[in-house]
């Protein structure tokens, strides 16, 4: 083995390690079973070898639906709907599940709200005008959404939703476009050095099988 393809396997080792140090916390194949949700759904998951694969026709769709499912108001239930996602769209698992950590008990107020504004701007463009959200509103719709009081409120809760909901989709428009490019460039270089190391290793054994009867000859 030659210094440069020396170099090479350590670089790709290097980056197996990497990538498996980030999906320590994600469903695997192997673990998925561990999971309270997840588990009810392992036998089918394990059949599916594309909802584990990295291949960039899998890591797109994955990327794009987990960024518009974690900005989505819907909070507590966006794990079974990225399974049901990565099934729908032949994307992977563990992008989809992993992508959901952004929405958490911090940060989702927050990412609503910007959700909200962005969705009342886009529908403002088009001649559509949707009220400000103060923060009494905010508070009693959050009251009326923990303890399910939708009844008199109903309209006033399915406007806020739809207007959330339709700046989500934009914002995870936006960030999976960004994200799948960034990921698209690194598989490219990823894959163009392994296929410079297999051109490597080729070109090592056609040199060592053309010296090999040369060197036969010779002896005789």
């Amino acid at each position: 083995m030659t210094a440069e393809e020396s170099e090479f396997n350590q670089t790709k080792w290097r980056r197996i390690r990497r990538v498996k140090k980030w999906l320590r916390p994600l469903p695997r194949r192997s673990n998925m079973h561990r999971y309270p949700i997840l588990k009810f759904f392992t036998e089918a998951a394990r059949k599916r070898v594309y909802i584990w694969s990295f291949r960039v026709e899998n890591a797109v769709p994955a990327i794009y639906a987990g960024s518009i499912l974690t900005l989505m108001p819907l909070y507590g239930i966006q794990i079974p709907t990225a399974i049901i996602l990565a099934l729908l769209l032949r994307a992977n698992l563990p992008i989809i599940v992993g992508l959901q950590v952004l929405s958490n008990p911090l940060t989702v107020l927050p990412i609503w709200l910007a959700a909200y504004q962005i969705g009342r701007i886009i529908l403002s463009v088009i001649g559509i005008n949707v009220d400000p959200l103060n923060r009494e509103e905010v508070r009693l719709l959050l009251d009326d959404f923990i303890h399910a009081a939708w009844g008199a409120k109903f309209d006033n809760l399915a406007t806020v939703f739809s207007v959330t909901s339709l700046g989500a989709i934009v914002m995870g428009i936006f960030f999976g476009l960004i994200a799948s490019f960034a990921y698209r460039i690194v598989a490219n270089r990823t894959a163009a050095s392994y296929a410079l190391l297999h051109h490597k290793r080729k070109e090592r054994k056609l040199k060592m099988q053309s010296s090999y009867p040369k060197e036969t000859s010779t002896n005789d």
